[in-house]
């Protein structure tokens, strides 16, 4: 529990040049008197689970990181809807030729694998600026947590330095992040796969397994990318 009121501080904006981790590391001395409590739990208990008892600067940095990479998905896939729109109607030609007319169209399936390796490569390098996102949050967290740590140690007795790993409010990306294809499937990208995780039987899900299975077989050209 954190008993000082002054564990307050707004974060404004992830970026991790010498003003900003001056900043994290003058909150954390600061904030270092209420926080006793959690560096006690921490020779014991390790990392914290939660957000339970984490100081407003941790759950500012949390709260920036989670707006920023949730704004650099909503802008890829609004930068990229032409392409979407594409994919979904050649999604529809894929199927009915692979599995209503049941008559294969190499052609027709390398055209599709090179607009589905476009989205493949927009979603990649939109889940890297995003893991950007999460590192420059960890790095602000890591210059709090040892500033709260070296200040608290000035009065109370604690290890040299802070446990390995341990750091409080750590961030990190989403399993979603890891399945870019789901950003074709509506709203799966910001969900799960259902209860029963069965297939999604819609005609992008059906073409796109079509196209991975001749990819792998050797018979469709390659792409850059793959389901995560």
């Amino acid at each position: 529990m954190i008993t000082s009121s002054r564990t307050g501080g707004a974060v404004r904006r992830l970026r991790t040049g010498f003003v900003s981790t001056q900043l994290a590391r003058a909150h954390g001395r600061r904030d270092a008197a209420g926080l006793l409590d959690v560096l006690g739990a921490a020779l014991d208990a390790g990392d914290p689970s939660g957000t339970a008892g984490l100081p407003p600067y941790v759950l500012g940095v949390r709260a920036r990181a989670e707006h920023d990479t949730t704004r650099l998905r909503a802008r890829m896939l609004h930068g990229n809807r032409a392409l979407t729109v594409r994919i979904h109607a050649e999604s529809v030609r894929v199927v009915t030729q692979y599995t209503v007319r049941g008559e294969p169209a190499p052609a027709a399936l390398a055209r599709y694998a090179g607009t589905v390796a476009d989205w493949r490569n927009a979603a990649a390098v939109c889940r890297s600026r995003a893991q950007g996102v999460i590192d420059a949050a960890n790095h602000l967290l890591t210059c709090y947590w040892d500033a709260v740590w070296t200040e608290a140690r000035r009065s109370h007795e604690l290890p040299d330095r802070r446990p390995t790993g341990w750091l409080p409010g750590r961030t990190r990306l989403d399993t979603t992040w890891h399945r870019v294809d789901d950003g074709l499937l509506s709203d799966r990208w910001y969900g799960g796969r259902g209860p029963s995780g069965e297939p999604d039987p819609a005609a992008v899900a059906q073409a796109l397994a079509i196209l991975d299975s001749q990819h792998i077989r050797g018979g469709a050209g390659r792409t850059t990318g793959g389901r995560g």
